[in-house]
């Protein structure tokens, strides 16, 4: 049967293949400047049925493996809940707060929600995304992650042969404006001047010094400040910084001390003793605190300050990690050492005591020229 003209041919290749049935289109490669004709091989197939199946379906915009059925293939949305529980059933499954940004990027492809997802070119996606391309780097950068991890997820489940997102363009508008910007030094040494005549600026800085998340301090339990040994346990939102150690610099022990001494649940309470919530934190406390001290800063800038100081002192790379939640405590619950996957001979050999830990610490300045 002639097939007609810019259709495309089936070819039964030489040799003992498993899959001798090639399927070539003709194309037009422009990437010289010079428009040209060429021809290449875009699917192989054990038989001749399955390879013109495939071809008619290509033809029609929807290419179906072999062995797929169309009515099989998933849509859009089905794809990503697929996807999505995939995902989920990994041991490194993306946090909470993650998953919440990729259901947002997720609704922002709600034009292609309802279409097979072998039905769609790569033009289709490019569409959705140009329409947030005004958007900052981190809103674009989750609409590629989902889409990456979308197709991978497709080929891995011959849903499709394609992988369509690598010809995509992801643009995204430059703020210039830095998301978190540290206290100076000048602005830290205000802060211990300011200590025991504006409220709450011992708050800000016991943050400054341990480098904790906003939350993180808020959920602290007093029962878990060892106040002797100069740690508190306490972390979130990762394995690596789930109840994890976190040593005290020696110069807010008087401060935490003073927290204790109220003998409250929480180490870190309104006055009335009741547990802050983070929006209560930041629109009232540290707010009314960057007021009168004439500063403009989020609650997150004192981690920010944390490890820039650390720099600055030259601490230790893997105490920093350890002591910010970047690592996790070993089985013996004695030594800490760094986690993650990326070097493997760090990850598994290097090792912290507590005693280290509060010796690096200890190299953040109070003292500022």
């Amino acid at each position: 049967m002639k097939l007609p003209n810019g259709y495309g041919t089936i070819e039964k290749l030489k040799g003992n293949r498993r899959k001798p049935y090639g399927v070539r289109i003709s194309y037009t490669d422009s990437s010289d400047g010079i428009p040209k004709r060429k021809r290449k091989y875009i699917a192989y197939f054990s038989d001749h049925k399955h390879a013109l199946e495939f071809l008619t379906e290509y033809n029609s915009g929807a290419v179906v493996p072999e062995h797929t059925k169309y009515i099989d293939v998933p849509t859009f949305a089905t794809l990503f809940e697929k996807w999505e529980k995939y995902r989920n059933g990994l041991k490194s499954n993306p946090t909470e707060k993650t998953w919440k940004n990729y259901h947002i990027a997720f609704r922002m492809f709600s034009p292609v929600h309802d279409r097979k997802i072998i039905s769609l070119r790569t033009q289709d996606l490019q569409e959705c995304i140009n329409t947030y391309s005004n958007r900052s780097k981190t809103t674009v950068g989750n609409l590629r992650a989902i889409l990456r991890g979308m197709w991978q997820y497709a080929i891995m489940n011959n849903y499709t042969e394609k992988d369509i997102t690598q010809g995509l363009i992801f643009d995204y508008e430059e703020t210039g404006v830095p998301i978190h910007t540290r206290f100076t030094d000048k602005e830290v040494k205000a802060l211990w001047d300011a200590l025991g005549t504006i409220n709450n600026i011992d708050i800000i800085l016991i943050y400054i010094y341990t480098g904790v998340r906003p939350s993180e301090l808020l959920n602290i339990e007093s029962s878990n400040v060892f106040l002797d040994k100069r740690y508190m346990i306490g972390g979130s939102k990762t394995e690596a910084g789930k109840n994890r150690i976190i040593p005290i610099h020696e110069s807010i022990v008087p401060l935490i001390q003073y927290r204790l001494n109220q003998k409250r649940d929480y180490l870190i309470t309104n006055k009335f003793g009741n547990k802050y919530t983070l929006a209560v934190y930041h629109n009232c406390n540290f707010n009314t605190a960057m007021e009168r001290m004439n500063m403009n800063h989020v609650p997150h800038d004192t981690r920010y300050t944390f490890a820039a100081l650390a720099d600055t002192a030259s601490m230790n790379e893997v105490c920093r990690k350890i002591i910010m939640g970047h690592s996790i405590a070993n089985v013996t619950g004695d030594a800490f050492k760094l986690g993650g996957n990326r070097d493997v001979t760090r990850d598994i050999y290097t090792e912290k005591t507590l005693e280290q830990l509060i010796t690096e610490v200890n190299k953040l300045p109070v003292v500022f020229e």
